[in-house]
């Protein structure tokens, strides 16, 4: 008796779980609807904003690249990098290391 009791129980927990879980998965839904249908909250960036945003923000022209779905060299002309620019850059870096170690 106590093993069908117990069948009974854990029948119930996993019904309990699904039912939450589908709860849950429905409030989400409805939210992100309510989300997408409210267009006056909304606001579109550009990819070119989104990258001086991301790269403010301290992210590799690589991770901008991929996050955005394009190149690197796009990302590049979104900020206005060049690569001279870029070259300098890291010969800066060298110089420094190296001074640094001296």
């Amino acid at each position: 008796m106590a093993f069908i009791s117990f069948i009974n129980m854990t029948e119930n927990s996993y019904d309990t779980a699904q039912a939450t879980s589908a709860n849950a998965t429905h409030e989400a839904t409805k939210t992100t609807q309510a989300a997408t249908t409210s267009q006056g909250d909304t606001v579109k960036i550009s990819a070119a904003a989104q990258a001086r945003i991301l790269h403010q923000a301290g992210q590799s022209v690589a991770n901008i690249a991929a996050s955005l779905g394009t190149n690197a060299k796009t990302v590049d002309d979104y900020l206005g990098i060049t690569v001279t620019d870029a070259i300098e850059k890291a010969l800066q870096a060298t110089e420094a290391a190296a001074t640094s170690k001296a």
